[in-house]
């Protein structure tokens, strides 16, 4: 397996070192002292030393330590002495942090917008390429092995300040700004940290009037700098260039990116910035040497997983893996049982779109039969009797056109299983509070209707485009309705399994520094081990401090509500799985182990696992040179590489499930199980992650991440807009949706 991990040659098992007892007062001024001789860092009790080569430094106590015991130590030690070679060769060169080593690459041809800019912007507002120089290690034969992870990504650079941008005749007011402040003792050494300070509401001589999350500042023109968000960025360089330019140069940069994300292209980049720390020494005054290599290979075999199996009915043999073969051969797996064989569609459409609104919904209902995707329509794919709809114009894209266009819908007492509502296809930049769609969602949504998006785009797809996108739309509703299109096959365990999704979502004002994050609101998924979808909670809206108890009570709650619905009898043994896309704190293992005290009456193990997408490691197959060029491979679905005895990578989503090339390469999911858990099965997890990917029911493909942090992150976004509709209120999930798929 080739990855991004190029191995570091430690050529001992033992090392020497110096340390001395810690203290918060010793280590400031051990640095301040001797930080251009000399690094410093803390770990467990001591601070360790590690003085610059040819530099006698006797600061602590010389102490001889095994590698194998010292893992974190060799990997602090690894950093600053990757850190200050980086320094000593580059000395006009200001990281931008330290853990990773984070630097800009200064080469014109990796700033994207370089050549779509004019002359005097070049170099000064970029969006160049950014290297990331990580120290990880991993188990490989029984033993630590030590390397750089290399990374990479592009951001916005704009160093001109607003007193220049004014001077230039850019209009300030309303923008957001950053606040530089350099870091204690680290000037000159590492960039200054950078916060949003807040929002410029009048400039008045040199000086501008801010909003701040305090209260209102004035700050000196010359210190400020604008927020570098896409809106802003793009604000500035319609200013420039005008609106036609500057949409012009992000439809080649958004083209442009896709290019250089490439595989191949990407991972000859990481290659060449391997190749110059490779080429570097490495050692200290106490004789700690290492070298870095250019090998990337992780040989570990791996887990060895089996392809997914989805079922479509209760009885054996109406299995299949694919999703969208098995429903149009077996239908959905609760077909028998689905009580809504006759729904009936409430469908909000403008006024100029009727004729193509109507040949959509015929589309949906009927099928194509010329469509190599979607020849079976909603009704025939998902075996229902009759689907009947009702058609309501809106003449203008106003929140309260479609609101109008609701009421009359409903009024007499109208009922109406679902609501499809067109929306355009620019909607998403009207804020929350203001638009159409989310004021329609949520005043729909209030009298228990679930809602399906339809773009204004979807209408005017031609035949065969339009096969791809009613296939999704048709599935969505299906599940939106309430009902199982797919499910896994059921546990052979004798335990009983419950796999649980933690997802969270922050509420506050702004991004400013100093912002109150007052509230948040936690959402609980929980689905059985054979993949069905219990039910999904959302927690009250509660300040930080009382989050834990909040998640805690409804744990308490859920778990009550599933033991009782499902008969679990006394003494019985209950593995539960708790996924996390990416904890706020590992507070959430305290929650589960108090979760476990309360339910003495059954023997609860569980496993407390994060899944990521957001890390640096990538894993490619297949890597080769075609003239000149580096090609790699996606890994395939189910490949996977053990970084330690709780840790893998995974890849969930290979070259196979990819519809549209042209969209992002998938990554690999980090899967990490905590320490504590008193479960930690990593190839049966590792096997369920991979199986819970594909039961997503918002397309026929799988996702990168498993249902369980998907829907919870979904979820989270979604009750975080309708959270700013006026009038919203979190019960009307409770009462209505807590068993449907309504955020798909």
């Amino acid at each position: 397996m080739v990855t991004n991990f190029f191995k570091i040659n430690c050529p001992f098992d033992e090392f020497d070192v110096q340390r001395t007892a810690y203290s918060d007062e010793l280590l400031r001024t051990l640095r301040s002292t001797h930080n251009q001789n000399a690094s410093f860092f803390k770990n467990d009790e001591h601070i360790y030393i590690s003085p610059k080569k040819g530099i006698d430094l006797e600061l602590g106590e010389d102490v001889r330590l095994a590698v194998e015991q010292n893992i974190k130590v060799i990997e602090q030690l690894i950093r600053h002495l990757i850190f200050r070679t980086f320094r000593d060769n580059f000395p006009d060169r200001v990281p931008e942090d330290f853990a990773p080593l984070r630097f800009p690459s200064q080469k014109p041809q990796h700033d994207l917008i370089r050549s779509r800019v004019p002359d005097d912007l070049k170099g000064v507002i970029t969006y160049s390429r950014v290297n990331e120089i990580h120290v990880r290690s991993v188990i490989e034969n029984n033993k630590p092995l030590f390397g750089l992870l290399i990374s990479s990504r592009h951001r916005w650079r704009f160093p001109i300040n607003i007193k220049d941008l004014i001077s230039q005749g850019f209009n300030v007011v309303g923008c957001t700004v950053l606040e530089s402040v350099p870091i204690e003792g680290l000037k000159g050494v590492l960039a200054p940290d950078e916060s949003v300070l807040g929002e410029i509401v009048a400039v008045r001589g040199e000086h501008a009037v801010l909003k701040t999350n305090q209260s209102m500042e004035t700050r000196p023109l010359s210190e400020l700098h604008l927020q570098r968000t896409r809106e802003q960025i793009g604000k500035y360089l319609a200013f420039r260039l005008g609106e036609t330019g500057a949409n012009r140069l992000f439809r080649h940069l958004r083209e442009d990116s896709e290019e250089d994300s490439r595989p191949g292209k990407h991972f000859t980049e990481i290659k060449r910035v391997a190749e110059w720390f490779a080429k570097q020494t490495y050692e200290n005054n106490d004789g700690f040497v290492f070298s870095v290599t250019q090998d990337s290979n992780l040989t570990d075999s791996g887990i060895k997983l089996e392809p997914t199996n989805l079922v479509f009915d209760y009885g054996p043999g109406a299995s299949a893996s694919r999703p969208l073969g098995g429903l149009a051969r077996f239908g959905p797996f609760d077909s028998s049982r689905f009580d809504c064989k006759q729904p009936r569609f409430l469908a909000i459409f403008h006024e100029g779109n009727r004729g193509a609104a109507t040949q959509f919904l015929a589309q949906l209902i009927e099928g194509i039969p010329s469509s190599s995707f979607f020849k079976k329509g909603f009704k025939e794919l998902f075996r229902l009797h009759d689907v009947q709809y009702e058609l309501k114009e809106v003449r203008a894209s106003l929140p309260e056109e479609y609101e109008r266009a609701i009421d009359e819908a409903l009024r007499g007492g109208k009922k109406f299983d679902l609501a499809l509502v067109e929306c355009r296809d620019d909607s998403y930049v009207i804020p929350v509070g203001h638009n159409p769609y989310y004021r329609a969602k949520a005043k729909l949504m209030s009298y228990g209707i679930p809602v399906q998006c339809i773009r204004e785009s979807h209408l005017r797809k031609t035949t065969s485009e339009l096969g791809w996108t009613l296939g999704p739309i048709a599935l969505q509703i299906y599940a939106k309705l309430g009902g199982v299109p797919w499910l896994l096959p059921g546990s052979q365990s004798v335990d009983a399994e419950l796999i649980v999704g933690i997802g969270s979502t922050i509420q506050r004002p702004n991004l400013w520094s100093g912002a109150e994050q007052s509230r948040i609101v936690g959402l609980t998924t929980f689905f059985l081990g054979d993949g069905r979808y219990i039910m999904g909670n959302e927690l009250r809206s509660v300040p930080y401090a009382e989050y834990f108890h909040e998640l805690l009570k409804s744990l308490e709650e859920s778990l009550k509500f599933v033991s009782s619905e499902y008969g679990w009898k006394e003494g019985k043994t209950v593995r539960i799985v708790f996924h996390v896309f990416k904890p706020l704190k590992y507070m959430e293992v305290e929650i589960v182990e108090q979760l476990v005290a309360r339910f003495s009456q059954y023997k609860i193990i569980f496993a407390f696992v994060t899944v990521s997408t957001k890390h640096p490691w990538m894993m490619y197959q297949n890597v080769s040179e075609i003239h000149g060029r580096t090609q790699v491979a996606l890994c395939e679905r189910g490949a996977n590489l053990v970084l330690d005895k709780y840790s893998c990578l995974l890849q969930s989503k290979g070259e196979a499930d990819r519809p549209n090339k042209k969209h992002r390469a998938p990554r690999p999911v980090l899967i990490k199980i905590h320490e504590k858990s008193t479960y930690a099965d990593l190839p049966f997890i590792s096997q369920q992650i991979l199986d819970f990917s594909y039961l997503c029911w918002r397309s026929f493909f799988p996702v990168e991440t498993p249902v369980t942090t998907f829907y919870s992150s979904i979820m989270a976004d979604l009750s975080n807009k309708l959270q700013k509709v006026e009038g919203w209120n979190p019960t009307f999930l409770d009462q209505h949706f807590r068993r449907k798929a309504w955020f798909l």
